[in-house]
């Protein structure tokens, strides 16, 4: 069992980093910046600026994609290291949520793009011929996703998504009934904004932003809970898909051009 004061040290990392997200006075400040290399030197002061400190004007969209992607891995990472070993395998399987889509691809039997071999995240993936290695998802401790180690070729990304939360699920360890209520409260909310996000058409960001409220509120709820770290990266995922949105469209937009 893991109980509140193990998640002492955790919670106080955790509400710190917290903090330091950004808040919607600062996405409004970037707004009016209509270039890669003026959104990057506006962000440089303040609440995005570590973030972007990898990225130049001269980023392109894979390099801007997989700094993203980067700035995912390192925080489920530091995140990890803070939880009580028992809830460490669960927090670190978050890292392969943002690739189950380019999977779920190669699963459908899609080649993967030859920046697949550039990402430190996906290194070893593709093989010469541009297919999916399922043994190397085994051997970085991904091999849930492919069932005795075979890609099924009609797979779904919903398929993947069910596949990665029934072991997420499964790597919880022993816990309070409190816990296992909070944590299956937000995978719920998640669950049922992600079936209606699809469908929502122009309702979609407005959509984001009620679950980020949600997050937020909700966060604030579940002090020395496993479920407060989850949250923490809910909340950090919706910032970064803001992040990328905001960079791709300028480094893939130019005004210039336009006008």
């Amino acid at each position: 069992m893991t109980g509140p004061c193990r998640f002492a040290y955790a919670q106080a990392r955790v509400q710190a980093r917290y903090a330091e997200l950004p808040g919607e006075d600062a996405w409004q400040r970037l707004a009016a910046a209509r270039t890669l290399g003026i959104f990057l030197e506006e962000a440089r002061e303040g609440a995005l600026r570590v973030w972007v400190k990898g990225f130049s004007a001269q980023s392109d969209g894979h390099d801007l994609d997989q700094g993203v992607r980067g700035i995912w891995q390192d925080e489920v990472a530091r995140v990890a290291a803070w939880l009580p070993q028992p809830w460490r395998s669960a927090l670190l399987w978050l890292r392969w949520l943002p690739l189950l889509p380019l999977l779920a691809h190669a699963g459908r039997g899609g080649l993967l793009p030859v920046w697949v071999d550039l990402d430190r995240a996906l290194h070893g993936l593709r093989r010469p011929d541009g297919t999916l290695d399922p043994a190397v998802l085994v051997r970085v401790g991904a091999g849930a996703l492919v069932p005795q180690g075979v890609v099924a070729a009609a797979s779904s990304e919903e398929d993947w998504v069910s596949t990665w939360a029934q072991e997420w699920r499964r790597l919880w360890p022993a816990c309070s009934r409190d816990f296992l209520a909070h944590l299956d409260g937000l995978a719920a909310l998640i669950r049922s904004h992600a079936s209606a996000f699809p469908r929502s058409g122009e309702a979609a960001w407005p959509l984001r932003r009620e679950l980020r409220e949600r997050l937020r509120l909700g966060f604030h709820r579940l002090p020395l809970q496993p479920a407060a770290a989850f949250s923490y990266l809910a909340l950090l995922a919706l910032d970064l898909e803001r992040l990328r949105g905001a960079l791709m469209e300028r480094a893939l937009f130019d005004p210039a051009e336009a006008a």
